[in-house]
């Protein structure tokens, strides 16, 4: 049984108004209902069978959305694939760094920037106590290592300041996620300060050009607890006062760099 014209046109507007929805919300130029205009009109100068005509343009759109729906899923399992591979790179690098867990509910990214800091404090960092003979210098060793130690020094059992008062707000009744977050991103910004004054620390040495540098390091005078002791002689055997410098720099750098901090460094 032929269609009567008002249900041809019926369908004509449905469909023009399918073409319009899509062509707003999804794809322009897959959706052009200018195009369908065009069409349309042809087919009517034309006295084309209008019935056949409908007909075979709906038969087309729900052709042309298949393809559409399947491509978009294509592109969104794509995106998704490289979402969780950048991801997946993100987390290898900043794991290599150890991981001090100190809360149930504590981050995984601020579990290693802990560990990653608490490294460059306690075993890393010592060595400057051996090469800075100057008061200068060593009032800026003791100013950083201070401040490092605000993050990431335990005292005895207690937790560095910087992290209990992160704990308390984990523990905190109610508290938003959004609150958790945002005082876990201050903590990583305030570590990228710490760790880009280390990196402008071992420059301005490197520019001094003290000749007892360029001599291996002698430890003797590190006055430090014997175990840490044992572990900073370790790192830095056979190494000289530049070698000492460089490697504390390029650990600093590192940990910038993996933990993605390279924009967070006070300006001036």
């Amino acid at each position: 049984m032929s269609l009567k014209k008002a249900e041809i046109d019926e369908l004509v507007r449905k469909l023009r108004e399918k073409y319009r929805d899509y062509s707003e919300k999804h794809n322009r130029t897959w959706f052009d209902i200018e195009a369908f205009d065009q069409r349309l009109s042809h087919a009517i100068r034309s006295r084309m069978n209008m019935e056949g005509f409908i007909l075979a343009e709906i038969s087309n759109f729900e052709k042309l959305k298949e393809r559409y729906d399947k491509r978009k899923k294509e592109k969104e399992n794509s995106f998704s694939k490289e979402v969780n591979r950048i991801i997946e790179e993100n987390a290898a690098r900043i794991k290599k760094y150890p991981a001090i867990l100190f809360h149930p509910r504590c981050d995984m990214e601020i579990s290693h920037f802990y560990g990653a800091l608490s490294y460059l404090t306690l075993d890393l960092f010592p060595v400057f106590w051996l090469l800075t003979a100057d008061s200068s210098l060593k009032n800026m060793v003791n100013n950083i290592e201070e401040k490092l130690g605000c993050l990431a020094v335990k005292r005895g059992d207690r937790e560095p300041s910087r992290i209990a008062d992160h704990m308390l707000m984990l523990n905190r009744p109610g508290v938003k996620e959004i609150e958790v977050e945002k005082d876990r991103n201050d903590y990583l910004k305030e570590g990228a300060f710490l760790l880009h004054e280390v990196v402008d620390f071992c420059d301005s040495l490197i520019e001094m050009k003290n000749d007892e540098w360029n001599y291996p390091i002698q430890f003797r005078k590190l006055y430090i607890e014997e175990e840490r002791r044992k572990r900073v002689f370790e790192l830095y055997r056979g190494m000289t006062g530049y070698g000492a410098i460089l490697k504390v720099k390029e650990y600093a750098s590192s940990v910038i760099e993996d933990f993605r901090l390279n924009a967070f460094r006070k300006n001036g």
